[in-house]
């Protein structure tokens, strides 16, 4: 409720670069960047790694930043 952060703010705020996150998580930055633009496109096992780096768990990444209703 109180969090509108997107995230493309979240990883700006935690100082996350997308190349970083890119190499980190075995997507390219190319791909990675148009699922930033369109977080709902993220597969769910990048969902989680891109959680880990946030800092965050799973489950609330998954709702907050990648609109899933999913959780598997």
């Amino acid at each position: 409720y109180g969090n509108t952060m997107t995230l493309k703010e979240k990883l700006a705020k935690k100082e996350i670069s997308v190349l970083w996150l890119s190499e980190r998580i075995g997507l390219s930055r190319p791909t990675l960047t148009k699922y930033i633009e369109k977080p709902d496109e993220f597969k769910v096992k990048h969902a989680k790694r891109i959680a880990k780096y946030l800092g965050v768990t799973e489950r609330y990444a998954l709702v907050n930043y990648f609109k899933s209703e999913s959780y598997e």
